[in-house]
């Protein structure tokens, strides 16, 4: 099974949330630490605050934040909001007549079966284990520096 990228998105922002201590982050901010573009950051934000796993404050001093603990937060769960848990064979081709057995078709059966324990073992694990496996020292991504520019790399005599 191939994941979409909004679901290592998803992952990414969480863990910066979780990484922050409890305090509001920019959307901003983790966009450009993780290399994630505003507009995704902004189209995935809704996604984990209607599945509860952030909440939102506007103003000068909002941000993002985890709404549980991450010890709460199931990986499974995330997969289910980020991604369609839901694989279904076609009968015989695209251009098929609805067919009304699709449902109870072997293969179907079987691909069902397979995402079940696939996001089975996914709910074994909470984004805690994904924070608890970094080493202390790594935290949140660090943002490089920026060069400066030529004009202002130039020193003045004074």
């Amino acid at each position: 099974m191939r994941l979409t990228k909004q679901t290592s998105y998803a992952i990414r922002i969480l863990t910066h949330c979780a990484l922050s201590g409890g305090e509001y982050v920019r959307a901003g901010e983790i966009a450009h630490l993780y290399g994630i573009t505003e507009f995704n950051v902004a189209k995935i934000v809704p996604m984990l605050v209607r599945g509860g796993f952030l909440k939102t404050s506007r103003g000068r001093l909002g941000g993002l934040k985890l709404a549980r603990p991450p010890e709460k937060i199931r990986i499974g769960d995330v997969l289910r909001v980020t991604e369609t848990t839901h694989v279904e064979a076609e009968c015989v081709g695209g251009t098929a007549p609805p067919c009304g057995i699709k449902r109870a078709a072997p293969i179907n059966r079987l691909l069902g079966e397979a995402l079940d324990a696939f996001i089975g073992v996914l709910d074994q694990h909470t984004l805690q284990d994904l924070v608890g496996s970094r080493p202390r020292e790594m935290g949140p991504p660090v943002s490089r520096p920026r060069r400066p520019s030529r004009a202002s790399s130039r020193s003045t005599a004074l």
